[in-house]
């Protein structure tokens, strides 16, 4: 789940971000400064649509590769762990590990997720209304697991492979879903591929600068044990630009995900975002899934005073896929503003308040740590 992954992003911008930065500007001077490995348990509380209030706790343990604390090549790694529940019962609990191997040659990552989180289902298509409401409720195992090799410089590439598993699966009314839809009565998701990711930001948490770039792409096949054989990728790429002498930046970011025509319900693209809202920010999850999904959003971020800043945000995207629904059908487009507060200035790491209103009638609040994207 993204709550226990946005506290992986505040663990590294608390501990390992300025040295992923340095590594990633390194010349030839590479025992500057020894890097100290530091243990993190902390507390966190967000708010979305999704999960009304959400409260948590995560651990993290950043090191590097063994004799390598002293160059600035090897990237930091780290082991997390986070538990949540919300105010709707919703919970999660959530384990990753990240790890670089000596001159970050080889990047290593698994995760892996259990929880109850039942959503609204309001069918398929951008053309749902509001009102069509059917509860889903379901318990679910995510795993992940990628073993990315570098290539040149920030560019790293290799396998991914991907587990989704949705069990006790319950309907509101049953009645409403056919025999024909695609995980109606749950299932199992497994497949592999590649993976591709280019990451120069200046910082995980609150990039001013640089670009990020990741792509995946992994094909779900019976013999790996799916229940659904269908294709599934995702693009997620980035860009930050500095304005103002650097105090104000301009983030762009186009985020589409693709799949097969026998993607299970549970899976399928959505706007918006369960917990963080990183994507149409705000707004409820789920409200409009297909097959399909392309967002183009942007933020104005500036400088207030002190620790405070600003930020006014809009994104245009829709849902698409199915029989009969085109991207361009009812445009779906999001616009708000809201406020930061930096917690920690040495390297900076945003609290963050946005409110968010819609062409199709919708708005929220949603409350996190670090920036949307």
């Amino acid at each position: 789940m993204r709550t226990a992954l946005a506290v992986v992003v505040v663990l590294l911008a608390c501990g390992a971000a300025p040295a992923a930065a340095q590594a990633d500007s390194a010349g030839s001077d590479t025992t500057t400064k020894r890097y100290r490995n530091r243990l993190l348990i902390l507390p966190f509380v967000s708010y979305s649509p999704q999960t009304k209030l959400m409260f948590g706790a995560a651990g993290g343990y950043q090191f590097k590769a063994p004799g390598t604390a002293g160059d600035t090549i090897t990237r930091p790694s780290y082991l997390v762990a986070s538990g949540a529940y919300t105010t709707k019962s919703q919970w999660t609990s959530f384990v990753a590990l990240s790890w670089f191997t000596p001159g970050s040659r080889w990047w290593l990552y698994g995760e892996g997720a259990v929880g109850y989180f039942p959503v609204f289902y309001y069918g398929i298509g951008p053309r749902t209304e509001a009102g069509d409401t059917n509860l889903m409720q379901n318990r679910f195992i995510r795993l992940k697991a990628k073993a990315e090799r570098r290539i040149y410089h920030d560019l790293y590439a290799g396998l991914y492979y991907r587990l989704v598993s949705l069990f006790d699966l319950d309907w509101q009314f049953p009645a409403r879903i056919g025999t024909a839809l695609p995980g109606g009565a749950g299932g199992v998701s497994s497949g592999v591929g590649m993976a591709l990711h280019l990451d120069s930001r200046n910082s995980i948490a609150t990039p001013t600068r640089g670009r990020f770039l990741a792509i995946e792409a992994l094909r779900n096949l019976r013999f790996l044990g799916s229940d659904f054989d269908y294709s599934h990728l995702i693009i997620d790429a980035r860009g930050y630009l500095p304005v103002r002498r650097g105090r104000d930046v301009v983030a762009l970011n186009l985020y589409g995900q693709f799949n097969g025509p026998e993607v299970p319900v549970q899976v399928m693209s959505l706007l918006s975002d369960y917990t963080t809202a990183f994507i149409m920010r705000g707004i409820y999850a789920g409200r409009f899934r297909d097959r399909h999904s392309l967002v183009a959003q942007a933020d104005y971020r500036g400088h207030l005073k002190g620790r405070f800043g600003y930020v006014v945000f809009g994104a245009a995207g829709n849902v698409f896929g199915s029989p009969g629904n085109r991207l361009g059908d009812e445009m779906k487009f999001t616009y708000g503003a809201g406020l930061r507060f930096n917690v920690n200035p040495a390297d900076p790491l945003n609290i963050r308040v946005d409110y968010t209103l819609s062409s199709f009638g919708e708005s929220g609040l949603s409350l996190g740590a670090t920036e949307a994207f």
